[in-house]
């Protein structure tokens, strides 16, 4: 076992000092923030040693390349941790407070799975809300018996993130699954979510969703987004935490859209330059840089990113060869279940083209691993359309130019080389339509 030692050895007050220990074998270790995704460090065996200052606690994970294992963490200041990489590669800490923001974590997912028929069945959604409030009390149970060990301020963090995580998953099922309306009482719940705390930037957004409730109870729709980002202002006092909150918000429309249909509609390359400029002091006006950069490039009518990959014989692909070509592509991974589930119909589009000249359909795995993307396609045997590979694609330059933050993608290019569609919602009759008016455009 690979032991990362982030000890109090050396260190200056408010900073983690991070050292790798030289005897073990292990690929480079990353940490970073949970949702800022801010890197913390980064060890390697040519770089055993990184410090980094940490003011107050905050929820950060451990991983490898590709993100293939990562792990939760709490980061505070003086908390001396050893990280330990076991056998398999996977990772895990000697930390109580990090055991206990996974059994969080993992524990919400298992509880949902045991009570999925009477989640999903239940014709009483007020009654839902209620089903977890003897689960959250419980773990609160479990959270305390431990408060001794690591302080009040991880444990309040602790406290939030057994809260957060309950009320993330019933706004999922009220605003995503079900769809119900802002007026349902279901949504109820909203009036026991406390007041918001430097905790809220370890899960933010059931800030900005119990907001969106409250703005469209007050308001019956949404005015556009730039109201949405006064609401929250009204409605939060720390300017800090103002910030941060419409950073998010902002981050996500352009990340998560599916999330947000009601501002999505609202939301275009207009709508965010304004909102950019409005936000230019905002302290964490870092958060939407990158994001925003994509967005841009990844709209309908911008030039293609061009891109190098590998096919699946090892042979190098270089986008110019769709050149005067109309491009489906299927942005995928071996580990996503719906983009699994949808193959089939992109290989029937690769059949139906097969002899066109003037198409090109294209899977591009974004998998971190080539061994594992060929073996995939060994056991498919389709050989339709064109496999390439990106490793951590979604991570790398070709995510970015096609603002690729989730999969399956499906994205259409014309013959001009220009975007014809970014965001496909699934390789269906009315995609397949698309590529024949694409065929017939010059």
């Amino acid at each position: 076992i690979c032991v990362l030692l982030l000890s109090c050895c050396a260190k200056k007050i408010g900073e983690v000092q991070i050292n790798l220990d030289p005897n073990g074998r292990t690929d480079t270790i990353y940490v970073s923030e949970l949702i800022t995704e801010n890197p913390v460090a980064e060890l390697y065996p040519t770089s055993l040693t990184e410090t980094a200052p940490i003011n107050s606690p905050r929820v950060a994970k451990i991983y490898s390349k590709g993100e293939e294992f990562s792990y939760l963490i709490i980061l505070a200041p003086d908390k001396d941790l050893n990280i330990n990489i076991k056998p398999d590669s996977s990772l895990t800490t000697d930390s109580t407070s990090d055991s206990l923001v996974n059994y969080l974590w993992k524990s919400n997912l298992d509880f949902i799975d045991r009570n999925s028929a009477l989640i999903f069945r239940s014709e009483n959604m007020d009654s839902i809300p209620l089903i977890f409030e003897d689960f959250e009390e419980k773990r609160e149970r479990e959270i305390n018996k431990f408060n001794d060990e690591f302080g009040p301020r991880v444990a309040d963090l602790l406290s939030y993130q057994n809260q957060a995580r309950i009320y993330a998953f019933l706004f999922w099922l009220g605003r995503v699954s079900k769809e119900l309306e802002p007026e349902n009482s279901y949504f109820d719940f909203i009036e026991r979510i406390p007041g918001p705390t430097e905790a809220l930037k370890s899960l933010p957004d059931i800030y900005l969703y119990k907001y969106e409730i409250e703005y469209l109870r007050k308001h019956r729709y949404l005015e556009d987004v730039p109201s949405f980002l006064r609401f929250i202002e009204d409605s939060t006092a720390n300017d800090d935490l103002t910030d941060f909150l419409k950073a998010v918000y902002i981050r996500n429309l352009i990340e998560i859209p599916s999330y947000w249909q009601k501002h999505e509609k609202l939301f275009n390359t207009e709508v965010l330059t304004e909102v950019l400029e409005s936000e230019k002091g905002n302290r964490y006006h870092h958060l939407i840089e990158k994001p925003s950069s994509s967005f841009y490039a990844s709209q309908n009518g911008k030039e293609a990113y061009a891109f190098d990959a590998i096919d699946s014989s090892g042979g190098k692909f270089d986008f110019s060869e769709t050149n005067g070509k109309v491009v489906f592509m299927d942005v995928w991974a071996t580990w996503c279940g719906p983009c699994i589930k949808q193959r089939p119909r992109v290989v029937e589009f690769a059949k139906k083209y097969r002899d066109n000249d003037k198409v090109r359909i294209m899977m591009v795995s974004v998998d971190s691993s080539k061994d594992k993307w060929l073996s995939f396609l060994q056991k498919e045997k389709d050989n339709e359309g064109t496999d390439l590979f990106i490793e951590d694609g979604m991570h790398s330059e070709f995510g970015d130019g096609y603002n690729i933050k989730s999969i399956p993608r499906y994205i259409l290019i014309g013959r001009d080389g220009k975007i014809i569609d970014a965001n496909i919602n699934e390789p269906s009759l009315a995609t397949e339509d698309a590529i024949e008016n694409a065929i017939g455009e010059n």
